[in-house]
């Protein structure tokens, strides 16, 4: 009997556990959703809770916590905490979280863009914070629900050369094998003034 008693208060702490880092996530993925949704700036230029230079991402969980106690007390005993102790409020973990958001709704897009039949193309490179070029690729469609113009942002590609014949080729394979959108139906193409394209 004492062994199941053990057995027991063990299963109860780790779905304790399980519980509370299931919360921590719905507020983040909320705060993730929020900045998605509004297109705005994750990172500041540091990741320290208290700082007013600390971003969008931080700042709103920050703002959150003001009116949620469950929230506050985390971010108290986890919020600055050093690297490698888990606490799902890291600049690692969002991008993770970002990630798996992005191959969750990347299908969904691609679904949309093909029962619309036609799409147009809109293709820009941009460095990101490391200073490598990466491509962005933006697709633009009648939504086949309510029949007006949506764009979607599908993905960033890391550039490989500045050529146009390789810019095109890295979009082609992204488009045609990766998501398996039929090209032939492109019906619009910008570059935003790249003359190499």
């Amino acid at each position: 009997m004492t062994g199941y008693g053990v057995t027991q208060k063990l299963e109860e702490q780790i779905k304790g556990e399980r519980e509370y880092w299931q919360h921590i996530l719905q507020r983040v993925i909320a705060v993730i959703q929020t900045l998605v949704e509004r297109r705005l700036p994750f990172q500041g230029s540091n990741d320290t809770f208290g700082s007013l230079q600390n971003g969008d991402f931080l700042g709103l969980l920050e703002l959150v916590a003001q009116f949620d106690p469950f929230l506050a007390g985390h971010i108290s005993k986890y919020g600055n905490a050093s690297k490698g102790n888990p606490s799902y409020l890291s600049k690692t973990i969002c991008d993770e979280l970002i990630r798996l958001m992005s191959d969750k709704v990347r299908p969904t897009i691609v679904d949309e863009t093909s029962t619309a039949g036609y799409f147009s193309l809109f293709v820009d490179s941009t460095p990101d914070l490391s200073h490598i070029d990466q491509l962005s690729i933006v697709l633009r469609y009648v939504s086949p629900t309510d029949g007006k113009p949506v764009e979607r942002f599908i993905t960033f590609l890391n550039l490989k050369s500045h050529t146009g014949e390789e810019m095109a080729n890295q979009v082609l394979h992204y488009l045609c094998q990766v998501c398996k959108i039929d090209f032939s139906k492109c019906r619009g193409q910008s570059y935003d003034n790249a003359a190499n394209m």
